[in-house]
């Protein structure tokens, strides 16, 4: 039984780290997954305070203190909410994972770029990364707020959004042109 939710929680950290990669290099979206691949071997490892697994539900809840890293890329939040569907057992890495939620801030980290929101939301099948509430993505000195941010893996494209619940605000973006990329 634990080498099968064992199985789930591997799948779930990968589709995990292709969420969570994607924010964090919105800046410069063509660039930044011109090298992304979901076959990295790298291992997933996450760690938690608790992980309750609902089989009937098809859903795992990893809370307090998560943490989620792949390679140099890490992710932060209070709670991870993983959706599945059908048996995890077969089938392309991540295959059988349909949706994953964050709880609490959100905080992605890769090199030297960072993403972070109140919550994020990957939907599997859509290749789409939405991150909302408070959103702030750096690299070094530059920096891009808005209040929703929407990545599209497949199309390589990510859009800032400034309205709030309440219908106000504006993307602002800070650009260090002295700053050398690498």
């Amino acid at each position: 039984m634990m080498k099968y939710y064992g199985l789930k929680a591997a799948l779930a950290g990968l589709a995990v780290i292709l969420a969570v990669q994607a924010p964090a290099f919105a800046q410069d979206a063509s660039k930044a997954f011109s090298g992304f691949s979901s076959a990295s071997n790298d291992p997933i490892q996450i760690e938690a305070d608790r992980l309750e697994v609902r089989d009937a539900e098809k859903i795992a809840i990893y809370q307090g203190n998560v943490r989620v890293r792949q390679g140099e890329t890490l992710l932060k939040t209070a709670e991870l909410r993983i959706h599945y569907i059908g048996e995890a057992t077969g089938g392309a890495p991540g295959s059988g994972v349909d949706r994953i939620e964050t709880a609490g801030a959100v905080t992605v980290q890769s090199g030297k770029q960072t993403a972070s929101g109140d919550k994020a939301i990957f939907e599997i099948a859509k290749d789409l990364v939405t991150m909302t509430g408070n959103v702030v993505l750096t690299e070094g000195d530059n920096v891009v707020r808005g209040n929703r941010l929407v990545v599209d893996l497949k199309a390589k494209k990510a859009k800032m959004d400034s309205a709030s619940s309440q219908g106000s605000g504006r993307v602002q973006t800070i650009i260090n042109p002295g700053q050398k990329r690498n």
